[in-house]
């Protein structure tokens, strides 16, 4: 990019109403060098964090429109046709213990294996509950339905990794990500609260909505803690 040289702020003169009008012109020729000077900067000039940045934004636009590409021709396509291989088991398992004494207590777990082309799905159900012997109606004491992963978990980013969540899969074979879920890929470790993604660890750079320091935060040589008091200090150089 060429220097640019701004000129010297104006000498003011005249009424206030004519001061007013220099000044805007000047402003405005400021403007437009700055606008034209901006327009001369290239990507490979700029700050690293700001490359990064850019590029990431570029690579989030590129995926958006190849998505849209991707809807418009399988609503608009004339043939369609799906080929999925698939390989499944189902494991179970039950703990019953009888007590003549204080009544039933039932544990049962069940795994399912679905292995295809996008990857492998382990879905986990675990269930306990008792039964007391002064009532006939069984009390659910636990309740857990939870998923584990591998494969391709970004398919718009065309991204594969582990996926650990709360709920199956959708029917058309996507994650479903209406409760809590992690993803762990090869550039990127995520956690998802519904549809949102609230935190990530991507680019040497950690992105959360909300976060808690319980008790410190070093930053450099230089770490926020709480003092005894509960207010907020700064100190330098110090452990932790």
């Amino acid at each position: 990019m060429a220097d640019t040289f701004f000129d010297n702020p104006p000498n003011l003169q005249g009424m206030a109403e004519e001061q007013l009008r220099q000044l805007y012109s000047y402003l405005t020729a400021m403007s437009n060098k700055l606008n034209s000077a901006l327009m001369t900067i290239t990507i490979e000039q700029m700050a690293p964090e700001t490359q990064q940045i850019i590029r990431e934004g570029e690579k989030e636009r590129q995926a958006a429109q190849d998505q849209a590409l991707k809807s418009l021709i399988v609503k608009t396509a004339d043939i369609v046709r799906t080929e999925m291989q698939e390989i499944s088991a189902r494991l179970t398992g039950s703990v019953t213990a009888l007590s003549e004494q204080f009544g039933t207590y039932e544990q049962e777990l069940g795994a399912t294996i679905r292995a295809t082309a996008q990857g492998i799905l382990q879905d986990y159900h675990y269930e306990e509950r008792i039964t007391g012997l002064e009532t006939d109606t069984a009390g659910f004491m636990r309740r857990i339905n939870q998923y584990i992963f591998c494969g391709l978990v970004d398919a718009v980013n065309g991204k594969y990794g582990i996926a650990i969540g709360e709920n199956v899969t959708k029917a058309d074979g996507t994650l479903d990500t209406a409760a809590r879920m992690a993803t762990f890929t090869m550039d990127e470790l995520a956690f998802y609260q519904g549809e949102t993604k609230v935190a990530y660890v991507t680019s040497r750079a950690f992105y959360i909505t909300d976060g808690v320091v319980v008790n410190s935060l070093m930053m450099g040589n230089h770490i926020w803690k709480k003092l005894s008091d509960g207010s907020l200090g700064l100190l330098a150089g110090g452990g932790v």
